[in-house]
């Protein structure tokens, strides 16, 4: 690693981080000797990839200047399906939230936020403590040894649960849910690609949601409930009703991301409590530190690696010279590891404070749901202290091939919960 060139060095390729994970060693190495440096990747068109907190905290607030518009996220040049960079910044397939600048940005966060502040998600707590003890307690059984596959048979189940009563979804409609934000995030992955040459065929399980959540929008106009599907339904800016394409993007973001990124911190806080055995000790011995721990497994896990900001106007960024247009990648699981904010940063500490790390983001992008992902992961991990008496490997993981959101897609494990008490 450290003969290459820098230009040369891996950090954005979905097949290399479906076969290694984050490139660390990579990341480390920019921070130290080019940590604002001009990437030109084999079928990339080039970009900066900014790997230092500070920096990604600067651009991150000051979105006049870098905009998220356009090129948000970096794909291959030939994206598959008849996708490219170019029509994907041209023509985006949705309009939502992490694409938006102010003020649009603001008007559209302002409709669903409401339900995602500290004291809303507060009223939330005792369904979510009874929707995860309701898993643990089906794990459990009899109390046995069982196998499964923790991704899919445990992490994805509470957040998505949560999120679908949020937004009223039937729980007959979960399995609808989970699929359509497989293949979104994993829209690089082999594995959830839909068939076909086309950008339709490539994008259909998009038509399929949007197809749903028409259904989901007419219903709650014509029967309105106390759920987030009729305050979205019945949504209006300045006045007039939100145009169908940007309230299905934003209905579609709230729907996939509300709980996609919080299985992927629920797997990876997994895998980092087996590989760090005395954390796992410490965690079942005072469950209480799921405070700490949660913000503890967002850092060391970072399901949302990059997002990627163009410039508006020239601008220099420790020296290095920033053109209008040019494309920024800003690399959180980078930042999460740098060497002058955290100490020992590659140490795995679940009592770690402060921990001012950037898994949600920073500035006006700062992740809508981070106060229900916390909760969840402190809900999820305190009952999973509590309730496991065994839990291993059962096989060899597997991981995402993607570069913008990341984490385990299978996790095989052997495991034995506590059988719920009986009265």
């Amino acid at each position: 690693m450290d003969s290459l060139p820098l230009d040369r060095l891996d950090v954005i390729s979905a097949k290399s981080y479906g076969e290694h994970g984050y490139p660390h060693e990579a990341w480390t190495r920019l921070r130290r000797e080019s940590p604002v440096h001009l990437m030109k990747p084999d079928d990339y068109l080039p970009f900066w990839a900014i790997t230092k907190h500070a920096d990604i905290i600067e651009v991150s607030k000051q979105p006049e200047k870098f905009q998220s518009a356009g090129r948000f996220i970096l794909f291959p040049e030939n994206a598959g399906a008849g996708n490219t960079t170019k029509e994907l910044v041209e023509n985006p397939p949705l309009r939502m939230l992490v694409n938006m600048d102010p003020p649009e940005h603001r008007h559209y966060r302002q409709l669903v936020s409401g339900w995602f502040t500290p004291r809303a998600v507060k009223r939330l707590k005792e369904r979510l403590e009874e929707i995860t003890a309701e898993i643990f307690d089906e794990l459990a059984a009899d109390g046995g040894e069982y196998e499964g596959d923790f991704v899919r048979d445990i992490a994805v189940r509470q957040p998505l649960r949560m999120i679908t009563e949020i937004l009223g979804i039937p729980r007959e409609q979960e399995d609808f849910v989970l699929r359509v934000t497989n293949e979104n995030f994993g829209i690089e992955d082999p594995e959830f690609q839909r068939e076909g040459d086309t950008r339709e065929e490539g994008l259909a399980f998009l038509q399929e949601a949007f197809a749903y959540l028409d259904q989901i929008t007419q219903d709650r106009r014509a029967n309105p409930r106390n759920d987030l599907s009729t305050v979205l339904a019945q949504a209006t800016i300045n006045g007039e009703p939100v145009p169908q394409f940007e309230l299905f993007s934003l209905y579609f973001l709230v729907m996939v991301a509300g709980h996609d990124t919080t299985r992927n911190a629920i797997s990876g806080g997994l895998l980092a409590l087996l590989d760090n055995p005395e954390e796992f000790a410490k965690l079942r011995l005072d469950p209480s530190l799921v405070c700490t721990a949660a913000d503890e497994i967002v850092r060391w896990s970072t399901p949302v690696n990059h997002f990627s900001r163009t410039a508006t106007e020239d601008y220099e960024l420790r020296g290095q010279k920033i053109k209008a247009g040019d494309s920024v990648a800003l690399f959180y699981a980078s930042a999460n590891r740098d060497e002058e904010v955290f100490e020992d940063p590659f140490r795995f500490d679940i009592e770690r404070e402060p921990n001012p790390h950037l898994g949600f983001g920073i500035g006006e992008h700062f992740c809508l749901g981070a106060h229900l992902a916390r909760l969840d992961l402190e809900v999820f991990f305190r009952q999973f202290a509590e309730r496991v008496e065994s839990i291993e490997l059962a096989g060899p993981v597997d991981l995402l091939q993607a570069s913008f959101v990341g984490g385990p897609k299978r996790i095989p494990v052997r495991y034995r919960f506590k059988p719920a008490a009986r009265h």
